[in-house]
């Protein structure tokens, strides 16, 4: 009979994670996300844009607002087909495209790779989000950056690490644009407008401090470059 129920609660479980088509963690954890009250106030707002901005990249593989007609026309899905991107690594469904649903995938995607026998709570609480080129005014800011506090607890309900966090993005890119690596891709125009890339950076940064003896196994943000050497990108 407890086979039985088992077998239930992990189908319950599936099913839940299918019909959220959000990374789930691994079997044992549980990662939480709360916000401040001015990004909670705007949460709306930040979610809706960034679903439908993930919906029409995914659509077309292209950021037809950012790059000039030449660049569109010589950037094709062809030329990235070995790319699998961040979206769609973490979040099947573009309406799940949420903040919080993105720091939980991340999260599930990096403690699975690097503490996958980790049991116990991992929280973030996200104080501050900016980024140099928003569409949102309150985001604007001179720097891409995230910062608030990690804290992990195991099964036990000792506190494994508990501590303030701030990361400025750095970026990382690459011109190889079939990027089949580890790390979570995001397109070039990504870092100034969208909140994928610095909000990996601060999982990766937060992780990293909770776990510095596994840093090679948790990944943050790579830059996929789609625009020629001498190209100049437009940033709307």
């Amino acid at each position: 009979m407890r086979s039985i129920a088992l077998v239930v609660t992990l189908l319950a479980l599936s099913l839940q994670f299918a019909a959220a088509q959000v990374l789930p963690p691994a079997e044992g954890y549980t990662v939480d996300v709360t916000f401040s009250k001015g990004l909670e106030r705007r949460m709306a707002s930040i979610n809706n844009l960034e679903q439908n901005f993930e919906e029409q990249f995914r659509q077309s593989r292209q950021d037809r607002q950012s790059f000039p007609t030449t660049g569109t026309q010589r950037f094709s899905e062809t030329e990235t087909s070995g790319t699998e991107w961040a979206g769609d690594r973490l979040i099947g469904d573009p309406s799940a495209f949420t903040l919080e649903n993105l720091v939980k995938a991340m999260a599930a995607y990096n403690v699975n790779r690097a503490a996958p026998d980790f049991r116990g709570r991992v929280e973030f609480d996200i104080r501050e989000l900016k980024l140099t080129n928003s569409p949102i005014a309150s985001l604007e800011s001179f720097q891409s950056y995230a910062a608030g506090r990690v804290k992990v607890t195991d099964a036990a309900g000792n506190v494994v690490y508990d501590g303030k966090v701030r990361a400025n993005l750095v970026r990382q890119p690459t011109v190889d644009r079939s990027y089949s690596g580890p790390e979570l891709a995001f397109l070039e125009t990504d870092p100034t407008k969208r909140v994928g890339p610095v909000l990996a950076n601060f999982v990766e940064r937060s992780l990293e401090r909770v776990w510095p003896d596994r840093k090679e196994e948790i990944a943050g943000p790579v830059i996929i470059r789609v625009s020629e050497p001498n190209e100049r990108v437009v940033i709307n």
